[in-house]
């Protein structure tokens, strides 16, 4: 009688199942979010559409049209996103495999082999079908070079101390770009492996967009927020929406106040009003990093508040487009450079954001029923697309 109660108490209880459930839709459906808007910035930049709304090295930003700069401003969402949650699901597949009784060692063993194919993927494939002018190492070289230290730090601290290393590497990076940042705003020259840990650079073979101690935190971060998802708050609405406004304000004040990383400083007198959502992706600036995961908190708060919309609603297919990351991830550049392709035989008119919004949704309408198609497979086959 006794073995039975303790067994039962043992068991999660069908609101902690729920609840549980819940909180995974809504992270599914943020990471879909973030892959979405992705989407849209490479289909735009592939058919000749440049949806800049940020800053490279703290040089001047000249806008194009409300339109152009506004859609910036909604694709700027994605990375951010797309590490954070990187860390968070980390932690969520450790949490798992640690239920199940497997040793640390497992896990670490998962999370190196996935850093490796996810670092395969984008020197191979993604460098391929990318089109621009040099070989690129994108967003998946810096996550995969921060999963390998996350792997290394996970023997050695607790998560609670994960975070801590995250917060105080991302301030030094902070200060140590300010202290950096003529040589930036003058293009200086730079290393490779400067460019690769640091900054970025266009100019390094192959160029160097994500600087890996710059946006590596941000996964930290997300790791160690990810042990945390059993607390109540973290299922509340109310609580990610205190968190995203909590961040908005703290962007508004880094935004005034200036430096700090942020090399493309709001001036009062001589910019828009526009330029004060202008910041420095890269390297990134706190700054950067507070406005849009201000945002990313409170669609987070929305998804908590309306789970049905991404279960039995017309946003059902949201989720799936998170659960299967790194597959639309790269699927995604194939199919928008193919369409860009096709798009480049026609005597295309008018002004190119039509165009670039245009792929976006014909790669969607491909992307989504590839996607439904890759999650029955992966379930099939578990154990050999279980690291995609």
């Amino acid at each position: 009688m006794r073995t039975a109660s303790i067994v039962a108490e043992a068991q999660p209880t069908v609101a902690e199942r729920s609840a549980s459930s819940a909180r995974i839709v809504a992270i599914d459906a943020l990471r879909g979010v973030a892959l979405i808007l992705m989407a849209l910035d490479h289909s735009a930049f592939f058919v000749g559409a440049g949806l800049q709304a940020e800053s490279y090295g703290g040089q001047p930003v000249v806008l194009q049209s409300a339109a152009y700069w506004l859609s910036g401003l909604l694709t700027n969402l994605a990375s951010p996103i797309f590490f954070f949650l990187g860390g968070y699901s980390l932690a969520l597949y450790a949490a798992a495999q640690a239920r199940r009784g497997q040793p640390l060692q497992a896990t670490t063993r998962f999370m190196l082999i996935r850093a490796l194919v996810i670092l395969m993927l984008d020197l191979t494939i993604c460098a391929w079908f990318w089109r621009g002018a040099t070989p690129y190492v994108h967003v998946l070289t810096s996550i995969a070079a921060a999963m390998i230290i996350l792997a290394g730090l996970r023997h050695l601290l607790a998560p609670r101390q994960i975070g801590i290393v995250a917060i105080i590497t991302l301030l030094i990076h902070q200060a140590w770009i300010g202290w950096m940042a003529s040589d930036l705003a003058a293009d200086a020259p730079q290393s490779f492996w400067q460019a690769f840990w640091l900054t970025y650079s266009y100019d390094t073979k192959p160029a160097i967009g994500f600087a890996v101690l710059g946006w590596g935190p941000l996964l930290w971060l997300g790791y160690a927020l990810g042990h945390w998802q059993d607390h109540p708050a973290l299922r509340q609405p109310r609580r990610w929406a205190q968190i995203g406004v909590g961040l908005l304000i703290l962007w508004l004040v880094l935004r005034l106040i200036g430096g700090f990383g942020d090399l493309g400083p709001f001036r009062a007198i001589g910019d828009s009003p526009a330029h004060l959502l202008i910041m420095s992706k890269a390297p990134p600036s706190l700054s950067y990093f507070a406005f849009n995961l201000g945002i990313a908190a409170l669609i987070l708060a929305w998804a908590y508040a309306t789970p049905q919309l991404f279960t039995t609603g017309w946003l059902r297919w949201l989720p799936m487009v998170g659960q299967v990351s790194l597959f639309f991830y790269v699927a995604h550049i194939i199919i928008y450079h193919l369409i860009a392709l096709g798009l480049s035989q026609l005597p295309l008119s008018g002004p190119r954001i039509i165009w670039g919004y245009s792929a976006w949704l014909i790669g969607l309408v491909v992307l989504v029923p590839l996607g439904y198609w890759y999650r029955r497979q992966r379930k099939q086959h578990q154990r050999v697309l279980g690291y995609l």
